[in-house]
Protein backbone atom coordinates (compact mmCIF):
# COMPACT_ATOMS: atom_id res chain seq x y z
CA UNK A 1 0.00 0.00 0.00
CA UNK A 2 1.35 3.24 -0.93
CA UNK A 3 2.54 5.55 1.82
CA UNK A 4 0.85 8.81 2.29
CA UNK A 5 4.18 11.10 1.79
CA UNK A 6 4.32 9.45 -1.13
CA UNK A 7 0.68 10.02 -2.46
CA UNK A 8 1.38 13.67 -1.58
CA UNK A 9 4.29 13.88 -3.32
CA UNK A 10 2.68 12.59 -6.50
CA UNK A 11 0.03 15.14 -5.90
CA UNK A 12 2.49 18.12 -5.43
CA UNK A 13 4.31 16.95 -8.10
CA UNK A 14 2.30 16.54 -10.60
CA UNK A 15 0.52 19.71 -10.18
CA UNK A 16 4.18 21.50 -10.70
CA UNK A 17 5.01 19.63 -13.40
CA UNK A 18 1.97 20.52 -14.93
CA UNK A 19 2.66 24.44 -14.59
CA UNK A 20 6.11 24.09 -15.53
CA UNK A 21 4.42 22.39 -19.21
CA UNK A 22 2.10 25.10 -19.24
CA UNK A 23 4.88 27.44 -19.18
CA UNK A 24 6.74 25.73 -21.91
CA UNK A 25 3.93 25.16 -23.97
CA UNK A 26 3.76 29.24 -23.58
CA UNK A 27 7.31 29.47 -24.43
CA UNK A 28 7.01 27.39 -27.13
CA UNK A 29 4.14 29.20 -28.70
CA UNK A 30 5.29 32.36 -28.72
CA UNK A 31 8.80 31.65 -30.18
CA UNK A 32 6.80 29.52 -33.42
CA UNK A 33 4.72 33.01 -33.96
CA UNK A 34 7.53 34.76 -33.87
CA UNK A 35 8.03 34.52 -38.01
CA UNK A 36 10.87 36.80 -38.07
CA UNK A 37 12.93 34.97 -35.52
CA UNK A 38 13.71 38.34 -34.16
CA UNK A 39 11.66 37.85 -31.08
CA UNK A 40 12.86 37.60 -27.08
CA UNK A 41 13.35 33.72 -26.24
CA UNK A 42 12.43 32.49 -23.11
CA UNK A 43 10.49 34.95 -21.70
CA UNK A 44 7.90 33.48 -19.98
CA UNK A 45 10.18 30.68 -18.20
CA UNK A 46 12.73 33.92 -16.81
CA UNK A 47 9.56 34.91 -14.75
CA UNK A 48 9.69 31.44 -13.04
CA UNK A 49 13.23 31.41 -12.83
CA UNK A 50 13.55 34.75 -11.29
CA UNK A 51 10.74 33.51 -9.05
CA UNK A 52 12.65 30.23 -7.61
CA UNK A 53 15.69 32.23 -7.78
CA UNK A 54 14.81 34.67 -5.43
CA UNK A 55 13.49 32.01 -3.18
CA UNK A 56 16.39 30.05 -3.45
CA UNK A 57 18.52 32.16 -1.95
CA UNK A 58 16.67 33.24 0.69
CA UNK A 59 16.93 29.86 1.60
CA UNK A 60 20.51 30.20 1.69
CA UNK A 61 19.89 33.26 3.60
CA UNK A 62 17.82 31.16 5.89
CA UNK A 63 20.65 28.36 6.15
CA UNK A 64 23.45 30.88 7.26
CA UNK A 65 21.14 32.34 10.33
CA UNK A 66 20.95 28.84 11.49
CA UNK A 67 24.71 29.23 11.86
CA UNK A 68 24.53 32.68 13.69
CA UNK A 69 25.10 34.69 10.45
CA UNK A 70 23.11 35.81 7.42
CA UNK A 71 22.74 37.14 3.92
CA UNK A 72 22.29 40.35 2.48
CA UNK A 73 18.68 39.96 1.58
CA UNK A 74 18.68 43.27 -0.57
CA UNK A 75 21.47 42.91 -2.86
CA UNK A 76 21.36 39.24 -2.68
CA UNK A 77 18.16 38.49 -4.08
CA UNK A 78 18.28 41.70 -6.57
CA UNK A 79 21.91 40.10 -8.07
CA UNK A 80 20.70 36.95 -7.58
CA UNK A 81 17.51 37.69 -10.06
CA UNK A 82 19.68 39.86 -12.10
CA UNK A 83 22.21 36.73 -12.97
CA UNK A 84 19.59 34.61 -12.92
CA UNK A 85 17.64 36.46 -15.69
CA UNK A 86 20.52 37.59 -17.76
CA UNK A 87 20.44 35.42 -21.00
CA UNK A 88 16.54 36.69 -21.27
CA UNK A 89 17.10 40.36 -20.27
CA UNK A 90 19.97 40.83 -22.37
CA UNK A 91 18.86 40.07 -25.15
CA UNK A 92 17.12 43.38 -25.03
CA UNK A 93 21.03 44.86 -24.38
CA UNK A 94 22.92 43.27 -26.87
CA UNK A 95 21.42 44.43 -30.38
CA UNK A 96 22.20 47.57 -31.96
CA UNK A 97 19.93 49.35 -34.51
CA UNK A 98 20.81 46.59 -36.97
CA UNK A 99 20.05 43.83 -34.89
CA UNK A 100 23.56 42.59 -35.04
CA UNK A 101 25.36 41.56 -31.74
CA UNK A 102 26.87 44.39 -29.93
CA UNK A 103 30.57 44.18 -29.69
CA UNK A 104 30.88 44.72 -25.66
CA UNK A 105 27.75 42.53 -25.43
CA UNK A 106 30.33 39.29 -24.29
CA UNK A 107 31.64 41.44 -21.61
CA UNK A 108 27.91 41.45 -20.14
CA UNK A 109 28.26 38.79 -17.52
CA UNK A 110 31.79 39.88 -15.59
CA UNK A 111 29.92 43.73 -16.06
CA UNK A 112 27.03 42.68 -14.13
CA UNK A 113 29.02 40.44 -11.43
CA UNK A 114 31.06 43.11 -10.78
CA UNK A 115 28.23 45.53 -10.51
CA UNK A 116 26.27 42.89 -7.91
CA UNK A 117 29.44 42.44 -6.04
CA UNK A 118 29.60 46.36 -5.21
CA UNK A 119 26.77 46.71 -4.47
CA UNK A 120 26.84 43.72 -1.86
CA UNK A 121 29.39 46.03 -0.15
CA UNK A 122 27.04 49.08 -0.29
CA UNK A 123 25.00 46.94 1.29
CA UNK A 124 27.10 45.60 3.87
CA UNK A 125 28.66 49.12 4.94
CA UNK A 126 25.17 51.08 4.51
CA UNK A 127 23.10 48.70 6.75
CA UNK A 128 25.72 47.25 9.46
CA UNK A 129 28.96 49.09 8.79
CA UNK A 130 31.93 46.94 9.64
CA UNK A 131 29.79 43.85 11.89
CA UNK A 132 30.00 40.62 11.03
CA UNK A 133 31.29 42.30 7.70
CA UNK A 134 33.09 39.39 6.06
CA UNK A 135 30.80 36.14 7.11
CA UNK A 136 27.89 38.74 5.48
CA UNK A 137 29.57 39.32 2.51
CA UNK A 138 30.90 35.63 2.32
CA UNK A 139 27.23 34.33 2.83
CA UNK A 140 25.51 36.55 0.20
CA UNK A 141 28.40 36.63 -2.08
CA UNK A 142 27.84 32.50 -2.01
CA UNK A 143 23.92 33.03 -2.23
CA UNK A 144 24.45 34.52 -5.37
CA UNK A 145 27.07 32.47 -7.05
CA UNK A 146 25.30 29.30 -6.37
CA UNK A 147 21.57 30.32 -6.78
CA UNK A 148 22.09 33.14 -9.75
CA UNK A 149 24.54 31.40 -11.74
CA UNK A 150 23.26 28.35 -11.51
CA UNK A 151 20.12 29.40 -12.44
CA UNK A 152 20.99 31.74 -15.45
CA UNK A 153 22.89 28.85 -16.99
CA UNK A 154 19.49 26.48 -16.91
CA UNK A 155 17.78 29.18 -18.48
CA UNK A 156 20.64 29.92 -20.84
CA UNK A 157 20.45 25.77 -21.91
CA UNK A 158 16.96 27.05 -23.11
CA UNK A 159 18.05 30.71 -25.47
CA UNK A 160 21.18 29.09 -26.63
CA UNK A 161 20.22 25.38 -27.38
CA UNK A 162 16.31 26.10 -27.53
CA UNK A 163 12.91 24.68 -25.15
CA UNK A 164 13.77 20.70 -26.36
CA UNK A 165 17.25 20.98 -24.99
CA UNK A 166 16.04 22.53 -21.67
CA UNK A 167 12.82 19.47 -21.37
CA UNK A 168 15.49 17.02 -22.26
CA UNK A 169 18.21 18.08 -19.74
CA UNK A 170 15.48 18.53 -17.19
CA UNK A 171 14.20 14.77 -17.77
CA UNK A 172 17.36 13.62 -17.85
CA UNK A 173 18.07 15.19 -14.43
CA UNK A 174 15.11 14.53 -12.97
CA UNK A 175 14.85 11.02 -13.26
CA UNK A 176 18.07 10.24 -12.46
CA UNK A 177 16.39 11.31 -8.57
CA UNK A 178 13.97 8.92 -9.31
CA UNK A 179 15.84 6.17 -10.11
CA UNK A 180 18.51 6.95 -7.66
CA UNK A 181 15.41 6.57 -5.23
CA UNK A 182 13.48 3.32 -5.91
CA UNK A 183 16.98 1.45 -7.02
CA UNK A 184 18.06 2.50 -3.79
CA UNK A 185 15.27 1.68 -1.98
CA UNK A 186 15.15 -1.78 -3.11
CA UNK A 187 18.48 -2.75 -3.77
CA UNK A 188 20.50 -0.09 -2.08
CA UNK A 189 23.15 -1.80 0.92
CA UNK A 190 26.57 0.22 0.35
CA UNK A 191 26.03 3.51 1.27
CA UNK A 192 27.61 6.33 -0.72
CA UNK A 193 28.81 9.06 1.96
CA UNK A 194 27.36 8.10 4.92
CA UNK A 195 28.57 11.41 6.99
CA UNK A 196 26.88 13.47 4.26
CA UNK A 197 23.77 11.99 2.64
CA UNK A 198 23.12 8.27 4.59
CA UNK A 199 20.34 7.47 2.30
CA UNK A 200 21.95 8.21 -0.47
CA UNK A 201 24.10 4.63 -1.87
CA UNK A 202 26.10 2.68 -4.38
CA UNK A 203 23.36 0.87 -5.79
CA UNK A 204 20.79 4.01 -6.04
CA UNK A 205 23.56 5.73 -7.50
CA UNK A 206 24.08 2.94 -10.31
CA UNK A 207 20.55 3.11 -11.17
CA UNK A 208 19.88 6.70 -11.57
CA UNK A 209 22.57 6.81 -13.85
CA UNK A 210 21.20 3.92 -16.01
CA UNK A 211 17.77 5.96 -15.86
CA UNK A 212 19.70 8.77 -17.20
CA UNK A 213 20.85 7.36 -19.70
CA UNK A 214 17.75 5.55 -21.18
CA UNK A 215 15.91 8.80 -20.57
CA UNK A 216 18.59 10.27 -22.81
CA UNK A 217 17.70 8.02 -25.42
CA UNK A 218 14.18 7.71 -25.52
CA UNK A 219 13.94 11.26 -25.15
CA UNK A 220 16.36 11.97 -28.50
CA UNK A 221 14.92 9.55 -30.01
CA UNK A 222 11.01 11.28 -29.24
CA UNK A 223 12.12 14.88 -30.85
CA UNK A 224 13.55 12.83 -33.87
CA UNK A 225 10.81 11.12 -34.60
CA UNK A 226 7.94 13.78 -33.66
CA UNK A 227 9.57 16.87 -34.38
CA UNK A 228 6.88 18.89 -34.30
CA UNK A 229 7.42 20.84 -37.14
CA UNK A 230 10.59 21.74 -38.75
CA UNK A 231 12.90 22.29 -36.19
CA UNK A 232 16.73 21.25 -35.75
CA UNK A 233 16.09 20.49 -31.82
CA UNK A 234 19.16 19.41 -31.39
CA UNK A 235 21.76 21.09 -33.17
CA UNK A 236 25.73 18.89 -33.50
CA UNK A 237 24.73 17.39 -30.68
CA UNK A 238 21.68 14.78 -31.60
CA UNK A 239 21.72 15.86 -35.08
CA UNK A 240 22.36 13.49 -38.39
CA UNK A 241 24.90 11.07 -38.23
CA UNK A 242 25.18 11.41 -34.52
CA UNK A 243 25.98 7.85 -32.76
CA UNK A 244 24.14 5.97 -29.80
CA UNK A 245 26.87 6.66 -27.75
CA UNK A 246 26.15 10.36 -27.80
CA UNK A 247 23.04 9.90 -25.94
CA UNK A 248 24.15 7.27 -23.38
CA UNK A 249 27.30 9.59 -22.29
CA UNK A 250 25.17 12.85 -21.84
CA UNK A 251 22.50 10.95 -19.74
CA UNK A 252 25.10 9.98 -17.71
CA UNK A 253 27.03 12.55 -17.20
CA UNK A 254 24.34 14.77 -16.49
CA UNK A 255 23.20 12.79 -14.03
CA UNK A 256 26.01 12.32 -12.13
CA UNK A 257 26.37 15.79 -11.94
CA UNK A 258 22.93 16.19 -11.10
CA UNK A 259 23.51 13.99 -8.12
CA UNK A 260 26.81 15.44 -7.13
CA UNK A 261 24.57 19.42 -6.85
CA UNK A 262 22.47 17.37 -4.92
CA UNK A 263 25.18 16.54 -2.58
CA UNK A 264 26.39 19.64 -2.31
CA UNK A 265 22.88 21.42 -1.19
CA UNK A 266 22.83 18.12 1.33
CA UNK A 267 26.37 19.65 2.47
CA UNK A 268 24.92 23.18 3.50
CA UNK A 269 21.82 21.91 4.76
CA UNK A 270 23.80 19.40 7.15
CA UNK A 271 26.02 22.34 8.65
CA UNK A 272 23.12 24.54 9.03
CA UNK A 273 21.84 21.45 11.19
CA UNK A 274 18.10 21.64 9.05
CA UNK A 275 16.36 18.49 7.17
CA UNK A 276 15.00 20.76 4.35
CA UNK A 277 16.07 24.21 2.75
CA UNK A 278 12.73 25.05 2.97
CA UNK A 279 8.85 24.49 3.65
CA UNK A 280 7.38 25.57 0.49
CA UNK A 281 6.12 22.44 -0.78
CA UNK A 282 5.00 19.83 1.77
CA UNK A 283 6.78 16.57 1.23
CA UNK A 284 10.00 18.05 -1.11
CA UNK A 285 10.94 21.49 1.29
CA UNK A 286 12.26 23.83 0.18
CA UNK A 287 13.10 25.72 -3.59
CA UNK A 288 16.98 24.11 -3.68
CA UNK A 289 15.41 20.67 -2.47
CA UNK A 290 13.37 20.69 -5.66
CA UNK A 291 15.88 22.03 -8.10
CA UNK A 292 19.05 21.81 -6.48
CA UNK A 293 20.70 18.94 -8.78
CA UNK A 294 19.61 21.29 -12.36
CA UNK A 295 21.92 24.44 -10.97
CA UNK A 296 25.28 22.69 -10.92
CA UNK A 297 24.46 19.99 -13.63
CA UNK A 298 23.30 22.96 -16.28
CA UNK A 299 27.18 23.97 -16.74
CA UNK A 300 27.91 20.05 -18.06
CA UNK A 301 25.09 20.03 -19.88
CA UNK A 302 26.38 23.27 -22.01
CA UNK A 303 29.65 22.43 -22.00
CA UNK A 304 28.95 18.77 -23.31
CA UNK A 305 26.23 20.37 -26.16
CA UNK A 306 29.37 22.83 -26.83
CA UNK A 307 32.19 20.41 -27.47
CA UNK A 308 30.05 18.37 -30.17
CA UNK A 309 29.95 21.62 -31.81
CA UNK A 310 33.36 21.09 -32.79
CA UNK A 311 32.78 17.64 -33.68
CA UNK A 312 31.81 15.97 -37.29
Amino acid sequence: MMKKSMKIRIGFGSVMMAGVIGLMVWDWRLEASDVSGAGVKGLPLAGLIALMAAMGFLEVHRMAKALGTSGLRISGVLGTVAIATLPVWSQFLAFDASMKMSSGAKYLPLLLLGGVVGLIFLEQMAVHRTEDALRRVAVTALGVLYVGVGSCLVLLLRVEHGLAFLVLFLAVVKFTDIGAYFTGSFLGKHKLIPWLSPGKSWEGLAGGLVTAAGVAVLGAWLMKTFPFGKHDWFGPLFGPGSHLWRYVMFGVVVGAFGQFADLCESLLKRAAGVKDSGAIVPEFGGVLDIADSPLLAAPIALLYVEAFTYIA
